[in-house]
């Protein structure tokens, strides 16, 4: 089958791959109908060798398909299902696993991240043709028959990672009715968390990025204000929404030294900073504690537990309340699928997220 593989750093590429086969009872084999390049991936792309990866590791952790195999242990999925997979697999029944955090699975591990999978065999990657699931009735999701249709796809495919990780950031800033949200990062997870925040009626959601492309597509996602931050300083639009008192609610989908530093001195006595951005690997931002101590900030955020939030994601997006789709950019063949790394490392004009589609 084909793949996208990481042959160094700042190389991609499409390569013949070995098919996976079941190892496991508990394994199923997916088709993948498609796939998308997460902003997370471009660390793999620009410092993989320093994450630990091999030339030719397979990559990807976002791919919806159809079921193509099951293991004998499989009872609650069959061939030709149409099923999502959230990034991280999980066994569904640890300790972890029954508190709804799939993301601390103690036998759990991420697709198309060497260093994290821990289930056997090569390394799974979700920018392929064909995908080997462990744990498969612990990590794949069923899609509903209502948005299981081909049109569907570029709805439901955001589902595996960045429109929940959008949404647990939300949750995590505890975002309530009337309040002022500032979200910081105008990639898929900031576009997306604007749109998220929108489902809790906030007075306001300020979009914070440095891409007027992209400002275009947040408003339209439900940013209520945006501010390109390479030309305009954000404090005098906050301070007018705010009455001075600054944000009760701020979300980094970037999790820089800078943005933590922003967000502590933004947010309002008693208010929340939510941070998801993968950029904590790269190493970790320092907090101002005595600022968070004297405002009484809480502070929190983490990997998104996807499973956790499934069955409300079909709910809104069965209702129309949600449609991440416009953050699907560009949608490329398999064959050419590992272009759109550059696409996406070039912050090229008009894109946010690729979509990867096989055959």
């Amino acid at each position: 089958m084909r793949g996208i593989v990481y042959k160094a750093d700042g190389d991609m590429q499409v390569e013949t791959v070995p098919d996976p086969t079941i190892l496991d009872p508990d394994d199923a084999i997916v088709r993948v109908t498609k796939a998308g390049i997460c902003g997370s991936d471009l660390h793999i792309y620009n410092h993989g060798a320093a994450f630990g990866f091999d030339a030719g590791c397979r990559v990807g952790h976002e791919f919806i398909g159809i079921v193509e195999e099951v293991g004998d242990n499989v009872t609650h999925l069959s061939p030709g299902d149409p099923v999502l997979s959230p990034f991280w697999v999980s066994c569904g029944a640890c300790h972890f696993c029954r508190k709804d955090l799939p993301t601390s699975c103690v036998k759990g591990g991420a697709y198309g991240f060497q260093p994290f999978w821990r289930a056997g065999g090569e390394v799974q990657g979700g920018q392929s043709e064909f995908v080997r699931v462990p744990m498969a009735e612990g990590t794949l999701d069923r899609i509903p028959e209502s948005v299981a249709g081909e049109e569907h796809r570029s709805k439901v495919l955001p589902l595996t990672d960045v429109l929940p990780t959008a949404y647990h950031a939300v949750r995590c800033a505890g975002v309530e009715a009337g309040e002022n949200v500032v979200v910081v990062g105008d990639g898929a997870v900031g576009l997306l968390a604007a749109h998220a925040a929108q489902l809790f009626e906030p007075a306001s959601v300020v979009l914070l990025g440095h891409h007027h492309d992209r400002m275009r597509i947040g408003a339209d996602l439900g940013a209520t204000h945006t501010v390109d931050t390479s030309v305009d300083d954000p404090a005098e639009l906050i301070g007018n929404l705010t009455e001075g008192l600054g944000p009760e609610r701020v979300i980094l989908a970037i999790s820089s030294p800078e943005t933590m530093a922003f967000a502590m001195d933004a947010v309002q006595p008693g208010g929340a900073i939510s941070w998801v951005g993968m950029e904590v690997f790269l190493g970790a931002p320092e907090i101002a504690w005595d600022t968070a101590f004297r405002k009484n900030v809480t502070i929190s955020g983490g990997m998104a537990p996807v499973r956790r939030y499934l069955p409300e994601m079909w709910t809104l997006l069965e209702a129309g309340k949600v449609d991440p789709s416009p953050v699907l950019t560009h949608d490329l063949p398999m064959e050419v699928g590992a272009d759109g790394y550059g696409i996406m490392a070039s912050r090229e004009e008009g894109s946010v997220k690729v979509a990867v589609t096989p055959g």
